[in-house]
């Protein structure tokens, strides 16, 4: 892994952080170092995505999820994402990493994560996270049982409402 200081930063923060209930936010800062940075001058594409995928690891290790993942072999992957970028992130700039879980359906969970400076959000991505074992996908109502957490979903927010269309649309296209 290319963050590995930064994993194992967020390891150490998740074991002295408090837990967090499966639909509690979870905010991570960072900031902008050279290497994080392409031709531009600011946070390559890519860099957001990586962060991402530090913010959800947090997340799932502070709601209890990962010790249930652990135990059962689980893996998380991620099936779907998207990505809009308002600002750049600049070299040396400060910056957090929200992660919050919208709802989920009966496959995976769909979770916003918002990154954020002095008040404004720099970018926004979804992403639809689902864990495996052998033999196919665990169900959320499942994982969140197992964490203690109701295993009704919140309300699919309506702004995200085509989000499983688009998603069908793509598969079909796989398949195709």
């Amino acid at each position: 892994m290319n963050l590995i200081f930064r994993l194992i930063r967020v390891l150490i923060l998740s074991r002295v952080r408090p837990g967090l209930h499966p639909l509690d936010p979870s905010c991570l800062h960072f900031r902008a170092w050279p290497f994080d940075l392409d031709i531009n001058v600011h946070m390559t594409n890519s860099r957001y995505f990586a962060l991402m995928d530090l913010a959800r690891t947090e997340l799932i290790l502070r709601n209890g999820i990962a010790k249930q993942m652990f135990k059962r072999k689980w893996q998380p992957v991620v099936s779907g994402a998207t990505m809009r970028f308002k600002r750049a992130i600049k070299p040396f700039q400060k910056f957090t990493v929200e992660t919050q879980a919208l709802y989920w359906d009966d496959k995976g969970f769909y979770l916003e994560q918002r990154f954020v400076a002095d008040g404004k959000t720099l970018a926004l991505g979804i992403v639809k996270a689902v864990f495996i074992r052998p033999g196919g996908i665990v169900a959320p109502q499942e994982i969140c049982r197992l964490v203690g957490a109701d295993e009704t979903s919140p309300i699919m927010p309506d702004w995200l409402a085509s989000w499983p269309d688009v998603e069908n649309a793509i598969e079909d296209r796989l398949v195709a």
